[in-house]
């Protein structure tokens, strides 16, 4: 049952990583002006990481969820994605004590 647990917190991280990449590659494309409101974050820097969480969770003033039709799907993907991984992770630790 743990190492199952374990699996699908493993297996959430990796689609993350794998939809937040194709996220951060999109978004100057898209939304260029936006883009450099946001100070132009990179994908591997982790300022750029911590601002495009922030756009993915609504939490970024400066990028309203409204403005960000083109890219709604990813970004709800990825939402599933962090939870699932924090519930399994939390999960894994209540059941190891």
């Amino acid at each position: 049952m743990l190492q199952t647990i374990f699996a699908v917190g493993f297996v959430s991280v990796v689609c993350y990583v794998i939809a937040f990449l194709r996220f951060a590659r999109r978004f100057p494309q898209l939304y260029p002006e936006l883009w450099r409101t946001l100070g132009c974050p990179e994908a591997f820097g982790l300022r750029g990481q911590s601002t495009y969480l922030a756009v993915v969770l609504g939490l970024e003033s400066k990028a309203p969820l409204q403005a960000l039709q083109q890219v709604r799907r990813e970004m709800v993907v990825m939402r599933i994605l962090l939870g699932l991984t924090l519930l399994a992770f939390i999960l894994a630790a209540t059941m190891t004590g």
